[in-house]
């Protein structure tokens, strides 16, 4: 039996990679570490269910990543195993 392949990001959002940057050193890591749930774990489940969602309304088709104060949304897609950073940002301003 074949191991599915890891998922990887493709693209980050210029918005959320300026975001990313301003923010401190222990902050980065937890994001770092969510990002690497999401490529080599997975972008749909996480042991907490609160902490992966998918999306509703007009931003269906998209994920809900939580890191603390933190949200990622992201898309993936299952067939080129690929990901992208739509935006991060706190919890009042991501959506």
């Amino acid at each position: 039996m074949t191991e599915p392949t890891a998922f990887s990001i493709e693209r980050i959002a210029p918005s959320a990679e300026s975001y990313l940057r301003r923010l401190p050193r222990h902050r980065q890591e937890a994001i770092a570490q969510a990002f690497d749930h999401l490529c080599n774990v997975s972008p749909f489940w996480h042991p907490n269910p609160t902490v992966i969602r998918p999306l509703k309304g007009k931003r269906k088709g998209q994920w809900r990543y939580r890191t603390g104060g933190i949200r990622i949304v992201y898309t993936a897609d299952r067939e080129s195993r690929t990901i992208r950073i739509v935006s991060i940002d706190t919890r009042g301003d991501v959506y």
